[in-house]
């Protein structure tokens, strides 16, 4: 493509060089730009492409796009604008042929639920025969061949391939979390959503956004309809339980859809609901007389909200009832989002990704629910380092009143000594005697320690890192760790000891 089409769209300060010149590739990474690509300096929170032009030139970028005039030298066409990371978008839909407009593009937003929704949906439009695509934090496919991504929601460039790519493979349907991180830096801008999902919104990201009302201010951008030019002209679908979900109903402008559990006006409704260990049983009362009973091995209230955002969006798509009720049929907890472990001789384990205070309540709530007779519900979870420092003693809190006993441990420390994440959220014990918690740093032997303690009937939780397999210290040292996995040995072990 001509360096003059991909700049399409694009207010440019100065043009120097050539834009007749034919691009091969566009990349923010100058290691692994290709001969004849187009470089974007993109200044991040950690580098500053701007200091790594240079290398981009010298590894084949024969144009590149900066903030300021830079000394690139006759080799490489410059392209100055006012500021890199908002014209990423453009020039990426425009190489890659604006491809989310030959798809149905569903986004899902919010600070839980994200992932299962996706899967959800996901499940119920291969049920309706449909090609799919899906980009989650836990895995990312394109018409079931897995994609490697490097966060929740790519960078432009990486989405605007995903999706030429699916519409190569011949997808019609494209289900993706959309992060607060991703809208502030402009990461979706120009992307054609025809669905938007919001969840819900509890305290996450506060490192990064600061206040809770910013947060949610960042999250109402995709349904601003001063914003329909750079997120489609799509079907918003809220969750109006939620309090911020509420709000954002009551200010959209856009074609909207509300579900609810509690409130009897809402569009799509959930009733007669049977909860166990099991798994759930409803019916899904939608408007059109659009009604569904639904049974699924999914538990707890948090995944009634999921089913729910997953039926109203594709109610919305005109997906048959029979393809909804078997979408939802066959989905299992999975990736450690509540996902149960059985030990025909021990205690049942759950792990979920759960890391932020109202992701931990929902979760223990439901595995107090799940408890039977003399049961007692064991808890194990720590805190990120470098991420919200207030979360901490609000989730300590939440696992001292809720589980009858509870193991504080590492998460990701990252740059933060774990002792000292520890402390805080030893803060929400204030209270509590010593035999209601313990504090065990190494996140295995907190994990083995819980199973050893736990009587066959006992419930134990592990709650945080989910499908993560790994665990990160400072300067993004990472180990190979995954909670599922130390469980999953655990009971391997005990079983061969018996043999």
């Amino acid at each position: 493509m001509r360096l003059k089409d991909v700049l399409k769209g694009v207010e440019c300060k100065k043009v120097y060089g050539d834009a007749d010149i034919c691009i091969k590739d566009i990349s923010i990474n100058s290691k692994n730009i290709k001969k004849g690509g187009l470089f974007a300096a993109v200044k991040g929170f950690r580098a500053d492409g701007h200091d790594f032009v240079d290398e981009a030139v010298r590894n084949g970028a024969i144009a590149v796009i900066t903030n300021k005039k830079m000394n690139t030298g006759p080799e490489a066409a410059q392209i100055v604008v006012e500021e890199t990371r908002g014209v990423l978008p453009i020039i990426s839909k425009n190489f890659f042929g604006d491809p989310s407009k030959s798809l149905k593009i569903i986004g899902i937003t919010g600070t839980n639920g994200k992932t299962t929704t996706c899967y959800i949906i996901d499940s119920i439009l291969k049920s309706a025969g449909l090609k799919t695509s899906m980009i989650t934090t836990y895995r990312s496919y394109i018409d079931r061949k897995e994609v490697k991504l490097d966060r929740t929601t790519p960078e432009s460039i990486d989405l605007q391939r995903f999706f030429a790519e699916s519409v190569k493979s011949g997808v019609q349907f494209v289900s993706m979390e959309v992060s607060s991180h991703s809208v502030d830096l402009h990461r979706v801008d120009y992307i054609d959503f025809d669905y938007l999902v919001f969840t819900n919104l509890t305290q996450d990201h506060l490192d990064y956004h600061g206040t809770l009302e910013n947060y949610f201010e960042v999250k109402s951008r995709l349904f601003d309809t001063g914003n329909r030019g750079l997120f489609g002209i799509g079907r918003a679908i809220i969750n109006i339980d939620d309090s911020f979900g509420r709000r954002l109903f009551d200010m959209t402008g856009m074609k909207k859809t509300s579900y609810s559990i509690k409130d009897p006006g809402a569009d799509i409704k959930a009733s007669d609901i049977t909860s166990s260990i099991s798994g759930l049983k409803m019916m899904i009362k939608g408007n059109k007389n659009r009604n569904i009973g639904v049974e699924t091995p999914l538990c707890g209230i948090f995944n009634i909200y999921n089913i729910l955002a997953a039926s109203s969006t594709c109610f919305e798509a005109d997906i048959d009832i029979r393809s909804i009720r078997a979408g939802i049929g066959r989905m299992k907890s999975f990736g450690g989002r509540f996902e149960k472990i059985e030990n025909s001789s021990g205690p049942t384990v759950i792990v979920d990704y759960a890391h932020t205070p109202d992701g931990l309540e929902n979760v223990l709530n439901t595995a107090r629910d799940m408890l039977a007779g003399s049961g007692k519900l064991i808890s194990v979870f720590g805190c990120g380092g470098d991420r919200d420092r207030n979360k901490r003693k609000i989730m300590g809190n939440i696992s001292a009143r809720l589980a009858d006993f509870t193991i504080i441990t590492s998460d990701n420390p990252r740059s933060e000594e774990p002792d000292s994440i520890i402390s805080m959220i030893e803060e929400g014990f204030k209270g509590e005697g010593p035999d209601k918690y313990c504090r065990i740093i190494d996140r295995k032997e907190a994990i083995l320690m819980a199973i050893d303690i736990a009587r066959p009937c006992d419930l134990v939780l592990i709650a945080g890192k989910g499908h993560e397999d790994y665990q990160e210290f400072e300067n993004g040292r990472r180990i190979a760790f995954c909670d599922l996995d130390i469980v999953k040995e655990y009971n391997e072990n005990k079983r061969k000891d018996k043999i």
